[in-house]
């Protein structure tokens, strides 16, 4: 399972749709630097096919949960374990990011129906395979660029897939695809 978030532009959107990428996520918190609005969500979808959407909130200040999914129509929310519990979330899909450290105190307090949870801020001493007794649901590794070789992070956690971030364009069609392409290839070669 491989979840690219934070898509701010169509190149990386199209980028990651034709490697194969599972799931493309949109921050929808109008304060956030990697905003997409409802309007260039729909122009950059509208060139697409295959992953499922995902609606990032980064937090629930000044959002409306009903406008989100009406806007949007996401396939999935993506939320932080620290929101969790501030709304109704039982009828949507849900990719939970929970920091590493938060990890044994958010598996006890959990009693949501969670799709995926996404591990952040793995540090690089973490015990091998810390997940696989404890969720019930497929656990992702969000890995930065400096990660290692992702087959071998992944065997090494036990974890279920990945995620990796967007990044800006430098212009208008003008992209380095540095940062996803050294990960995306590997899984093809």
């Amino acid at each position: 399972m491989i979840y690219v978030n934070r898509i701010t532009n169509l190149s990386d959107a199209r980028y990651c749709a034709g490697m194969g990428v599972d799931m493309l996520g949109f921050v929808v918190n109008p304060d956030h630097v990697d905003y997409v609005s409802p309007s260039s969500y729909r122009e950059m979808i509208g060139w697409i096919a295959g992953p499922k959407r995902v609606a990032e909130i980064t937090s629930m200040e000044n959002i409306h949960l009903e406008e989100v999914v009406s806007n949007y129509k996401p396939d999935m929310l993506h939320i932080s374990s620290a929101i969790i519990g501030s709304h109704n979330f039982q009828k949507l899909s849900l990719v939970v990011d929970v920091a590493f450290e938060h990890w044994p105190s958010f598996q006890a307090i959990s009693t949501m129906a969670i799709d995926y949870v996404l591990i952040t801020h793995l540090p690089a001493d973490a015990p091998q395979k810390p997940y696989t007794q404890k969720s019930d649901c497929p656990v992702l590794l969000s890995l930065n660029k400096e990660a290692g070789a992702v087959i071998e992070i992944l065997q090494r956690y036990g974890a279920d897939g990945f995620a990796l971030q967007g990044s800006r364009e430098l212009t208008p069609g003008l992209k380095d695809y540095d940062h996803l392409s050294r990960f995306l290839e590997e899984l093809e070669g």
